[in-house]
Formats: C-alpha cells, structure tokens, sequence
C-alpha cells in the first residue's frame, strides 16, 4: 500500500467512523481593576495599589486590565497629576487601559504625558483626543492567542468631565464607533474583549449589540459584579482598589467557551515590597501637609442623595460662607470621600474634594433657582428644600430660604456653586444662565479647609434642611 492510498484509507475511517478530532483546550486567567481613582495607599487596611500588587501576582495573569479612572481622589496621586498610578501600573505590566472620565482631570497636556510615560495603551475607539498614544484598540498575544482589546468611553463626558478639559477632545456614539472598529480586528485577532468606562445602560446595550464580544471589563458606576447578559460576562471591581476582579477564560481551540469570575477582597494584604518602594519617596513628600491638623469631628460624616447628609451640609455652608451669598449648592457627585469621626486633617478634605474646582458666585431668579434644584439632589446651604427622587423630570416638592421665606420666581438671589456646576457640569445647564458669575479664583477645598480652621469642631449633626422622598 502506497503512502497515498495509507492516508486516504485513514480519512476514510475516521469519517467512516464518526471520528473527530478534539481541539485543544486552554484556560486564561483575567485579572482586572477599574476605578482606582488615585488610591495608592490602603484606607482603614482596605485597598492600596502595594496591596493590589500582592494580590495581582498571587494570580499570575495571562492578561491584566484596567476599567478607567486611574487618577483623581487622593492627594499622592493628584499632587503628582497621577505620575504614581502610571509608575506602578507600569510595574506591574498591565496590558490595557480604557480611557475614564477622570484621566482628563489635570487636563490635556498632563494626560498626555501620562500616556507618554505608560508602558500599557490608554484606548478608546469613540474619544478622539489628539493625543496619538491613545489609542482605539490594542492587540495582545497571549499563549498562543491573539486578543483584540478595544476601549470605550462614556458618551457623555462633557457632563461628567469639566469641559474646560475637553476643548479639543471629540466624542462618537458607541455603537458606532465599534461597528467601525471591529471590522478591523477580525483579521488579525481570535476574539476580542473591551475594557470600557461607561454607564450600566451602556454595558448591556453594547453587549446586546455585539454578541460576538464575550467579556466587556468596565468601570464607572463604581459597583463590584459580574453580569451576564446572553452570551456576554460583564465585570467590574467597585472602586478605589477594594476588590480585584479574576476572570478565568476555558478556550476551545482560540475561541471562548466558558468563563468564570470571582472578587478578591483587598483587605489586610501584606504590600507588595517593590511597589511599596515605588510609593514611598511620594508619601514622604505630601505626608507632612496632608497631616495637617484643621479640626475635629465628634462624627462620621458620610455624603448622601438618598437622606440629609451632615458632609453636604458641611461643603454647602462653607461656600455660602466663604462666598458671602445667601445660598451655597454643591453637587453631590463632587464628594469623593467620607470625612470620620476624629482630628479632620488636610489630607481628608483633599480627599473629600480632590477635584480642582474653583468657587463661583452668581445671581440666579428664583425660576432658575427652581429648575436647577428640581434637576437632582444636591448639597444646599441657605434654603429648606423637599424632593421626591421618584418624579420625573422636576424631582423638587418645595425650596424656600432657611427662614422660611418662599423662593419668588421674579426674585434675584446671589447663589455660590463650583465652577464645574456654573458650566453646567452633571447637567444643571440652569447655572450657565446666571448672571453676574464670578470665579473667585479659589479652590474650593480651600474654602472648606479656611471654614474648619475657624470653627475647630464639627458636630456631625443635621438641622431639617433637606427631606428627600428616595426611589
């Protein structure tokens, strides 16, 4: 029997019989973070980039992601406009990052050199930023398997990012940006994920859309879960480094087949001592500022949409205060941190207020004052004001100054707000129609840091201010 006839005697009986070869099988560990939001260091022993690192090498990934919103929230990261996060990301070899909201804090020409300075892509398909080390998707090798990674970003980032930053930034729609993407990767990958930083409607719409996309990491609504929705797993770890999130990926051949996701608490891990070596010449520098006593707390004080928060008080008054107007707001968004009970130091209020939001005053008639409020809720200083979140659109019941004193719509009062709100950021576009608006030119955690200072204690306690009927 020749060779010929031998190999065609063979395929014969393997078909004959019903035979089938079996692909090869292989598992990929994921591990990702989103929303990290600066926080280098462990709060109350939970979180800290050391301590994720420990973490992160336990599981030894075949790829490693970030969700977005590397910066902004902590002193160490902000003071270095986020030279810290990049570092240690970098030392750790992360392969992906998407493009978040908050990258654009420090504003363009810093995010620009933090994208030169990182080893990994910052992407995004639907955000053009000028900045040509960003980039739409990545391709990453892996055992054997080439994985398409593309970013998306939050179709709303001017109401989420103070458009001072945004200038010459362009945003797309979703959709539309990965209907263009994808075409191209398809050749030259085996399958694609995305790291996105984009709202939960988003997340499903875009996995409903693309069912060829089996696993989405994302971040943004600051939740720790794992969704599937049909064929698709949709991950994400909260915020501020409380958990990493652990994917394992069974591939048949070089295509997903089953996955499986877990949360690993960062709580009380030994650091890691290579990315503790990173972080200390940091620490050292801001530490001797940041613990700088201002005053005391006899509570915790926590922000909050749902109830009257003695926090929204707090920053409401001290803008009112500072500002010498009749009324203080403050967007409740903008409260990054818990302020607890005991001494209140600089670095707490820097991480209530990480942000570099300026204090505006301006005069607003009682309408303008009425729609704003009825927006959403917000931290308020100067009025008594009743909402009820499950109306729509107005949520506000009733407003009046804190005498009482009905709010008139032909009337004119003088309102202090920050300056991200007075361009109409979180979409409380009524701002923008103040008339008289000044930037006082002041940081607004510097308003509230000179207000504690005077005072020295804080009590902690409500006074009726605010009544919210919660969805």
């Amino acid at each position: 029997m020749n060779r010929q006839r031998a190999i065609g005697l063979l395929i014969f009986l393997v078909l004959s019989t019903g035979l089938v070869w079996t692909q090869t099988t292989t598992t990929l560990v994921i591990v990702h973070t989103n929303d990290i939001h600066g926080q280098v260091l462990p709060r109350a022993g939970i979180g800290g980039l050391a301590e994720v690192a420990t973490a992160i090498r336990r599981e030894r990934p075949d790829l490693l992601l970030d969700g977005g919103d590397m910066f902004t929230g902590t002193m160490i990261s902000d003071e270095f406009f986020g030279k810290p996060v990049i570092e240690i990301l970098n030392h750790l070899h992360y392969n992906a990052v998407a493009l978040g909201n908050h990258e654009f804090d420090y504003g363009i020409d810093e995010l620009q050199k933090r994208a030169k300075e990182a080893t990994f892509p910052i992407l995004s398909a639907n955000v053009e930023t000028g900045i040509a080390e960003i980039k739409p998707y990545t391709i990453v090798p892996v055992r054997g398997v080439r994985i398409g990674v593309i970013g998306l970003t939050e179709e709303k980032l001017a109401e989420v990012t103070h458009p001072k930053n945004l200038k010459t930034v362009k945003v797309r729609k979703l959709v539309d940006a990965l209907t263009e993407t994808l075409p191209k990767l398809r050749p030259m990958t085996d399958f694609v994920v995305l790291v996105t930083h984009i709202a939960t409607e988003d997340q499903i719409r875009v996995a409903k859309a693309f069912p060829e996309i089996r696993l989405i990491i994302t971040g943004h609504p600051h939740i720790a879960r794992a969704t599937t929705v049909r064929s698709t797993l949709i991950v994400e770890t909260g915020n501020s480094t409380r958990f990493v999130g652990k994917v394992e990926m069974r591939l048949n051949g070089k295509t997903p087949d089953t996955m499986t996701s877990e949360m690993i608490p960062i709580r009380d891990l030994e650091p890691d001592p290579e990315v503790r070596a990173i972080i200390e010449p940091y620490h050292k520098a801001i530490n001797e500022r940041a613990a700088q006593r201002l005053g005391d707390s006899q509570a915790d004080m926590l922000k909050s949409e749902l109830q009257e928060s003695p926090l929204n008080n707090l920053i409401a008054d001290a803008m009112r205060d500072f500002a010498k107007t009749q009324i203080g707001i403050q967007n409740v968004g903008g409260l990054r941190a818990p302020l607890r009970k005991g001494a209140v130091t600089y670095g707490d209020i820097f991480e209530v207020l990480p942000f570099q939001n300026t204090l505006v005053k301006m005069t607003l008639t009682g309408a303008q004052l009425k729609r704003v409020l009825g927006r959403r809720v917000q931290a308020v200083s100067g009025l008594k004001v009743s909402w009820d979140t499950t109306q729509r659109p107005n949520q506000l019941v009733s407003v009046t100054l804190d005498d009482g004193t009905p709010i008139r719509d032909g009337d004119k009062y003088t309102v202090a707000v920050n300056d991200f709100m007075a361009v109409g950021g979180d979409g409380l576009i009524e701002y923008m129609d103040g008339a008289e608006t000044q930037d006082m030119g002041l940081l607004l955690r510097d308003a509230v840091t000179s207000y504690i200072r005077r005072h020295g204690t804080l009590d902690g306690k409500t006074d009726g201010r605010v009544s919210i009927r919660p969805r």
